[in-house]
């Protein structure tokens, strides 16, 4: 099945991925990189090998695709559209944990890709590759693919889940490490992309900080401070990755606005906040003593309220950023709703549907693949609400829906911009999206939003490609 010419930048991908075999494919999140990988996958003759054939390279075997939680339901679909695969369940199975009585039949199954001869697909998350990894690296993998890398394999002190998949990983010939959000702030994120794909090569990780990184000595230890060598770091990931700057499918995505709104607190979690943040303390009508003894813990605090203050106490108002957005409800009612605590998302389900509105849904980690295409089929059909995680915003798509708002933020830029790209699909139904950003004036939000703000301009110098490669890649 050829590809439409609007997504011939998707051909790009797979030529790389067949040239390199190691390689990490980059590109924005909703431009569609699932696809090109199966395709490349088959190319190889990774999946379905011609049987009568004696001179292909690539011997038919077991293909491992490790994502996250919200992406294994898009590989269940996927894999089965773009290959002659059958459906899931026959020779595409998924192996995950988190319910009783999984373990036996999940060991069962990988015992089945270990034994001789034995292909198919096989789909499992992080936690399972950590907690089964002595099963796992005695199969002799065809192919190992990990889907938005970048989720549980940043470099770490005892990242466990990465040393054990650079150990599984150093003699499969085929790895292709994907990910819509593979730099942070700088490219020390990227360490653990080269290390994983050329571990002989990428040895040091300060060697390679010192190199792509400036470094100063602050008054804990070392700290990054922005990118340097930007052209010849360009150099190096296009050299062994497969990267497709946001440029080239601009075209195929609908333009997307960040917009803040500003959001005055109610009148207790004014109080409660600036108590907090002057005195570290504060009694609550409840008689709950709320005590932050750190730095750390009340700036968590101190976002959990702004959030939604009924994270602290069950009896205190939603607070004034929910109501900015119930106000905005009332004239797009299909909508997102993004927080970064998951408590929150029990609280603002139950007080919309307070509010008269039927079609709420719910999505966070812990819920299952069948969970999660049900609630997202529904929040489309019924033109609903749909509240998420930040953090399990991934690998799914939002198309029919334009607006989303943000609740507070992540630390981190790529994981809100994972969250952005829900609603920046190719497939999308809109010309433009718009992701409103709660904003209290004179609090810890504009600390957080200036930091993104330098952080999206870092990223965009590493990022940044010549008119000239844009039109090559786009084909023009």
């Amino acid at each position: 099945m050829s590809l439409p010419p609007e997504f011939k930048y998707q051909e790009f991908i797979r030529k790389k991925i067949v040239l390199l075999k190691r390689t990490g494919v980059l590109a924005v999140p909703g431009s569609g990189k699932t696809r090109p990988i199966i395709d490349a996958l088959v190319e190889m003759s990774r999946i379905y090998p011609e049987a009568d054939s004696f001179d292909y390279r690539y011997p038919y075997g077991p293909i491992l695709i490790v994502c996250s939680g919200p992406a294994i339901a898009t590989w269940q679909r996927q894999l089965p559209e773009w290959t002659d695969s059958s459906e899931v369940g026959e020779d595409i199975v998924t192996i995950r944990g988190g319910q009783k009585g999984l373990d036996r039949r999940r060991r069962t199954l990988m015992w089945h890709a270990a034994a001789a001869g034995c292909g198919g697909i096989f789909i499992t998350n992080g936690s399972i590759l950590l907690r089964d990894i002595r099963m796992i690296e005695q199969v002799e993998w065809a192919a190992v693919v990990v889907d938005e890398y970048h989720k549980f394999m940043r470099r770490k002190r005892r990242n466990k889940t990465y040393a054990a998949f650079i150990h599984m990983t150093r003699h499969t010939p085929i790895v292709i490490m994907a990910s819509g959000s593979a730099i942070r702030k700088d490219p020390s994120s990227m360490f653990t992309l080269f290390q994983a794909l050329y571990p002989k090569k990428f040895t040091s990780y300060w060697k390679y900080v010192n190199t792509w990184c400036i470094v100063s000595d602050g008054h804990f230890g070392k700290e990054i401070l922005g990118p340097r060598n930007v052209d010849k770091f360009r150099e190096l990931m296009d050299r062994h990755l497969a990267y497709v700057p946001e440029e080239v499918i601009a075209d195929q995505l609908p333009k997307g606005r960040r917009m803040p709104m500003l959001a005055e607190m109610t009148k207790k979690q004014g109080k409660i906040y600036h108590e907090l943040a002057d005195e570290m303390l504060t009694i609550l009508e409840s008689g709950e003593i709320i005590v932050t003894p750190n730095v750390l813990t009340k700036i968590i605090r101190l976002r959990q309220l702004l959030c939604c203050p009924r994270i602290l106490d069950a009896t205190l108002d939603m607070g004034g950023g929910f109501q900015v957005i119930v106000d905005a409800l009332e004239v797009e009612s299909h909508a997102v709703i993004f927080v970064p605590f998951r408590p929150a998302c029990d609280f603002i389900m139950h007080e919309l549907q307070q509010l008269g509105y039927k079609h709420v849904y719910m999505i966070r980690g812990g819920i299952t693949p069948e969970q999660q295409t049900w609630d997202i089929n529904g929040f489309k059909e019924h033109q609903g609400i749909l509240i998420c995680t930040i953090a399990y915003a991934e690998s799914f798509d939002l198309e029919t829906c334009k607006t989303s708002y943000f609740l507070g933020y992540d630390y981190s830029l790529d994981v809100n911009e994972q969250a952005e790209g829900r609603t920046r699909r190719v497939i999308s139904e809109h010309e433009f999206v718009t992701w409103n950003y709660i904003k209290y004036l004179r609090t810890i939000d504009e600390g957080f939003l200036r930091e993104l703000d330098t952080d999206a301009r870092n990223v965009h110098r590493i990022l940044h490609r010549p008119a000239e490669l844009i039109a090559l890649l786009k084909g023009e």
